[in-house]
């Protein structure tokens, strides 16, 4: 008798199967003939995603639904439909796959750990963390918050997912600036990200001095590393240090002291706030890089963390 994993895992290899015919077939008859189709068509394969304990997909699928009439959704398909082809591709092979890349595949597919299963069965990773960068967002029903740390001996980041129903509120709330004494627990893959917090103390110490990335060079260095570990990495943290912030025919840009450039995200409002920060000057910034812009979280200036909202 197939145990309850092998049998979620065949359930989403068949969505695997389907999600790939749907790239297929949207590449065939052309972006513009999806961008198109009415909502009862997306929502139906996203639909049949969740049917098939693909959560995480049906979810980037209405997300995509929701954004086909933005100016840039050429490349928001593009990028989309390439994602979910590797993802396929490699859920179809995901027997011969190694052990931390089989994990890392449930994870982006939608397979869920009890917070505490994940604390039982993960190693603690201790340190002292600050709270350095935090956004958040709606969808539907559901309020999200991502809030990033940084550990303080290990030199390495930790994501914290939080989730809330409608008004209800967060069970944790995190200060940003603030520093915790803390257990972490990582969730099992490939250059892992994502955590829970375990134990822990508001600690009253100041936080060391961390080194963020000097160019834009150093920074595509260690993304393409990243990227290489793990193939389906969404969001890489950054620190970026000694960068100014120009404007160039209505787009923004973060500029290293060797003129070589990464474009921000189309956020008028806090590019804007960083512009006029910068005014010409280098500048320290925290920010989630997704390999073809920057979204800036936090200044980081005289060991304050300024929240861009």
């Amino acid at each position: 008798m197939k145990s309850v994993l092998d049998k979620r895992i065949e359930t989403m290899l068949q969505g695997a199967n389907e999600l790939q015919l749907w790239v297929l077939d949207a590449i065939r008859q052309g972006f513009g003939h999806l961008q198109s189709q009415p909502n009862a068509t997306w929502d139906s394969i996203a639909a049949r995603m969740t049917d098939s304990k693909l959560a995480v997909i049906s979810k980037r699928i209405r997300v995509l639904r929701d954004r086909r009439h933005e100016a840039q959704w050429p490349e928001l398909f593009f990028n989309e439909l390439a994602d979910f082809y590797l993802f396929a591709q490699a859920f179809r092979r995901i027997e011969s796959l190694p052990e931390p890349l089989q994990e890392e595949l449930l994870l982006q597919g939608g397979r869920t750990i009890r917070r505490n299963d994940l604390v039982e069965q993960q190693p603690a990773q201790h340190d002292r963390w600050l709270a350095l960068g935090q956004t958040s967002g709606i969808e539907e029903d559901v309020r999200w918050r991502r809030t990033w740390f940084l550990a303080e001996r290990l030199q390495k980041f930790a994501l914290v997912l939080d989730y809330a129903f409608r008004d209800t509120p967060y069970t944790q709330e995190w200060l940003l600036g603030s520093v915790i004494d803390a257990d972490f627990h990582f969730f099992p893959g490939v250059y892992p990200l994502r955590a829970v917090v375990g134990a822990f103390v508001l600690s009253g110490e100041s936080f060391l001095p961390f080194d963020g990335f000097l160019n834009a060079r150093s920074m595509a260095n260690a993304y393409t590393k990243a990227l290489s570990e793990n193939p389906f990495l969404q969001i890489f943290p950054v620190v970026l240090s000694g960068f100014s912030i120009i404007l160039q025919q209505e787009q923004f840009y973060a500029l290293d002291a060797e003129c070589h450039y990464l474009t921000l995200s189309k956020q008028e409002e806090k590019n804007w706030k960083l512009l006029a920060f910068s005014a010409g000057h280098p500048i320290e910034l925290f920010a989630e890089w997704d390999g073809a812009r920057l979204n800036p979280l936090a200044i980081l200036h005289d060991q304050q963390i300024i929240k861009l909202s």
